[in-house]
């Protein structure tokens, strides 16, 4: 009894980031209606359309029919849904459906998403990797961490919006001769369609499952507060991993000068990325509160700093293939990172993370393995050798208990 006066009441949408209770979704026509009724047919969703531009033909939302016929409208002069917890019956062709969605966007709704799952953002400046992290991520998750886990790891809403691009992304720099992918332009507040993963798994005999999202911003969208605010995604995140670049820090300048890994004007910053953040996150805390909201600060490109990294050091290495979070390793990249940030003249971003969060941890990634040809963005002859790339989200998901640690 106790349990469930506790028990989360909303989550929010994967998709569009809205506060959504599951007790209380719309449906989707199934397509099986009753005989001696209209069949329904596919069409372009007004709320899929008016959210994400999507005019895909699909089966139509189950809506509210009056005894007269009538169907009343919302504030956007949209039919109004039918809501319920499990399903709910088409008006139209009278069939059952089961097949829940968001009330707000309209996109379908994985079958084990509740009001505990968890939403975790993946947001960087401009020029730290973001999409090419989010391109090979994407491989590693469903592949090598399925297998690491022995887990069903899959994009419930299939290769639409950024799963599809993420999938070319990564196809085109596996290709001899391949290119990175361009840079992601701002959104200027208008929402995208993110990659939605669901992992499901048996731990002690029992089934588990969780859902994340993420979301592929430009790095000006989240290094400048006004735009910081419009990423409605941020505010909804159980954690976020904010990617920086290596060579944006003071220290490194002159060696991105060197090697062509311009960072562009100067102005997005690995701190002016942190206080955006930090302002979305923290904006309706009382001054002297921190912020709750886990924070995996990763730093991309780390292969081209391992001159600095000792050759047996854990950070050199590829991550452990048991089914858990080592701790004790993490903590100790954590601490060799931070004294690289240090090096690099980021000893204030240090502090504010210390000042600033509850829970962070510091991380060394590299999507690729290998430095490309900066100055044409061409991928490295030796092929993507990702190193890492999956330890911040493993962090975030040991952190809210969905996989084990190892604290040995």
């Amino acid at each position: 009894m106790l349990a469930s006066l506790f028990a989360p009441k909303s989550t929010a949408c994967p998709y569009c980031y809205q506060t959504l209770n599951v007790a209380k979704v719309a449906f989707r026509c199934a397509g099986r209606g009753i005989p001696g009724r209209p069949v329904c047919e596919a069409q372009t969703d007004p709320k899929l359309y008016r959210t994400f531009q999507d005019a895909t033909p699909v089966m139509p939302a189950i809506v509210v029919i009056k005894p007269d016929g009538t169907r009343p409208v919302d504030e956007n002069n949209e039919y109004e849904d039918v809501t319920a917890r499990s399903s709910a019956t088409c008006g139209q062709c009278g069939g059952e459906s089961s097949i829940r969605m968001c009330p707000s966007c309209h996109s379908v709704l994985p079958r084990s998403l509740d009001n505990s799952s968890p939403l975790f953002g993946l947001v960087g400046v401009r020029n730290s990797g973001k999409t090419v992290l989010l391109s090979v991520m994407h491989k590693e998750l469903v592949r090598t961490v399925a297998r690491r886990f022995n887990a069903s790891i899959d994009t419930p809403g299939g290769t639409s919006g950024l799963a599809r691009d993420l999938a070319q992304f990564e196809a085109e720099m596996t290709r001899d001769g391949g290119h990175l992918p361009p840079q992601t332009a701002a959104t200027g507040g208008q929402k995208k369609q993110p990659a939605v993963y669901e992992w499901k798994y048996t731990v002690k005999g029992k089934s588990a499952a969780t859902i994340f999202s993420f979301y592929d911003s430009a790095g000006e969208d989240i290094s400048r507060q006004d735009e910081a605010m419009k990423q409605q995604y941020l505010g909804q995140s159980s954690g976020v991993i904010l990617l920086l670049d290596p060579f944006a820090f003071p220290e490194n300048l002159e060696r991105a000068a060197e090697r062509g890994a311009g960072t562009g004007d100067g102005a997005d910053t690995p701190e002016t990325a942190l206080d955006g953040i930090t302002y979305v996150l923290g904006h309706t805390l009382a001054r002297n509160k921190k912020i709750k909201t886990p924070l995996a600060v990763v730093i991309s490109k780390i292969d081209a700093f391992f001159d600095q990294v000792p050759p047996h050091h854990p950070l050199r290495q590829q991550g452990s293939a048991e089914a858990v979070f080592d701790e004790v390793e993490s903590r100790t990249i954590h601490d060799h990172v931070a004294s690289m940030i240090t090096r690099w003249g980021g000893d204030g971003l240090l502090r504010k993370l210390e000042q600033e969060y509850t829970t962070y941890r510091l991380f060394g990634v590299s999507a690729l393995g290998a430095e490309p040809e900066y100055r044409s963005g061409t991928v490295n002859a030796r092929g993507l050798l990702p190193h890492r790339v999956a330890d911040p989200l493993l962090w975030l998901m040991a952190d809210r208990g969905f996989i084990p640690k190892n604290k040995a």
